[in-house]
């Protein structure tokens, strides 16, 4: 008859909570953060894992061979060579075993999924904060409010999002009232927003972006319209200084 470790047994169990835990996590943050669907197998691995979890130890202490010990090996505190105490266990609870292993296999295979559609979400994100800074950047960060917004946007998405140790239900609220504040602020989320609202040529555009990677520009490297389209938004005329 094969032998079982007691505690190996246990920890197969708390990893297969954690599993379930890491996926009801990633779940409500997809669902509830970026209006995402859950995989189809996710209802059928969860309930096959709650049913799995609900094997405890006493179980497999029940259906251990209760003749099926040397003395020493009777007791609670007996070891192996390893230090562990080892208890012969019964076929059926090999089976509750391998349920246990598969289970976890099945929320980890979601999981998986769902992480994917997580980090992907989060890249198109990530690009979309980073252009609103690179613009933040050349008008001197005047707009307080959105570039906090930015900060905490910035925050959530490299530090929370796939840190399935926090409060997905916290996440969920931090961030859709991140994304409101974003879209108070459309005419300042990239430089193609910011040139439509202020109908800006494209050649002062590509003059702004030159600024925002700190390089010098002189009145002689600009032209005459581009100068005056930089005076007449406030944003720019106050943000922009032009050498002689």
């Amino acid at each position: 008859m094969a032998r079982h470790n007691i505690r190996k047994v246990n920890s197969e169990l708390n990893d297969l909570v954690k599993s379930l835990e890491d996926l009801q996590y990633y779940k409500e943050v997809h669902e509830g953060a970026f209006d995402g669907s859950a995989p189809t197998m996710t209802s059928s691995a969860a309930q096959t894992a709650e049913k799995a979890v609900e094997t405890t130890q006493e179980d497999l202490l029940e259906n251990a061979q209760s003749g099926g010990f040397a003395d020493d090996e009777t007791e609670l505190g007996s070891d192996d060579d390893s230090g562990d105490p080892e208890v012969e266990i019964t076929p059926e609870v090999q089976t509750q075993i391998s349920q246990i292993r598969s289970a976890k296999k099945q929320v980890d295979d979601v999981t998986e999924n769902i992480e994917g559609q997580l980090k992907s979400k989060r890249e198109k994100w990530s690009t979309k904060v980073s252009a609103a800074e690179e613009l933040q950047k050349i008008l001197g960060g005047q707009n307080k409010d959105f570039s906090r917004t930015l900060n905490h946007m910035h925050q959530l998405l490299t530090r929370e999002l796939m840190d399935s140790s926090g409060s997905a239900s916290n996440f969920v609220s931090q961030w859709n009232k991140a994304v409101n504040n974003w879209e108070k602020h459309q005419s300042l989320q990239s430089f193609d927003d910011f040139q439509e609202k202020h109908d800006l040529s494209d050649s002062t555009v590509e003059d702004v972006k030159t600024l925002s990677q700190s390089q010098q520009l002189t009145l002689a490297d600009v032209s005459l319209e581009t100068v005056e389209e930089m005076k007449r938004v406030d944003e720019l005329e106050s943000a922009v200084e032009l050498s002689l």
